[in-house]
């Protein structure tokens, strides 16, 4: 049964930034025993790294919305956030990590890691890079696990790259089990599939609607005068 859906759309801005707007809801059965009707931005910086990231909870009974600011000397994040009837809100200041993802932002430079980073043959080590949560910056270990083809609603049948993500996280998704996520096997690298095990239990996602990217034509400067 479905328990909600998600949606993400990426832009590419003129100064060559990336925005990501994406939300999650849940499905009407599900909202009598848990609401969830999240919206999130992400903004990263063509170089790497995470400028800002938005976002908008309102989960059961947390409600919270939240701006951080990922400067190169300090990341500033600002809280808004239900206690009981009574809204309060705060700012805080925490040390910079160069080239920190957020959350979402993470998402995309995985898939615009070098190929030979997410090569079957880079079982090992992995691939480590920071992540800033909005109260400490944590390590975000990218292994590729295994290699096999996926039945997909949207793609039919696909060749995936299975990456396993492993962090040092503590808080609500705490990770006690392991995290997945399935990569179409070419140069778009889609995620088709993710399963993540939390401490309330296991959620499995899958692609069920895509939209290629819009490429403009190009500009075709006029002829030269005589």
């Amino acid at each position: 049964m479905a328990a909600g859906t998600a949606w993400a759309e990426a832009k590419l801005e003129p100064d060559g930034d990336v925005v990501i707007e994406g939300g999650a809801k849940n499905a009407p059965w599900y909202g009598k025993l848990y609401s969830i009707d999240d919206f999130v931005r992400s903004t990263s910086r063509p170089e790497g790294g995470s400028a800002r990231y938005e976002t908008r909870f309102r989960e059961g009974g947390f409600h919270q919305d939240q701006d951080m600011r990922l400067g190169a000397e300090a990341f500033e994040v600002w809280r808004k956030q239900r206690f009981d009837e009574e809204w309060r809100e705060w700012t805080k200041t925490y040390d910079a990590h160069p080239g920190a993802e957020d959350p979402i932002s993470a998402v995309t430079r995985i898939r615009l890691l070098p190929d030979e980073a997410l090569a079957p043959t880079s079982l090992g080590p992995g691939w480590t890079f920071p992540v800033f949560s909005g109260e400490k910056t944590w390590p975000l270990i990218v292994t590729v696990v295994d290699r096999e083809p996926l039945d997909s609603e949207v793609l039919g049948t696909v060749q995936t790259r299975v990456v396993e993500l492993r962090t040092e996280h503590k808080g609500m998704l705490e990770q006690r089990g392991r995290f997945w996520i399935w990569l179409t096997d070419d140069a778009r690298r889609i995620p088709v599939r993710m399963v993540v095990k939390t401490n309330f239990g296991a959620i499995r996602a899958d692609l069920v609607d895509y939209r290629p990217p819009v490429v403009p034509p190009p500009v075709v400067p006029p002829p030269a005068g005589p």
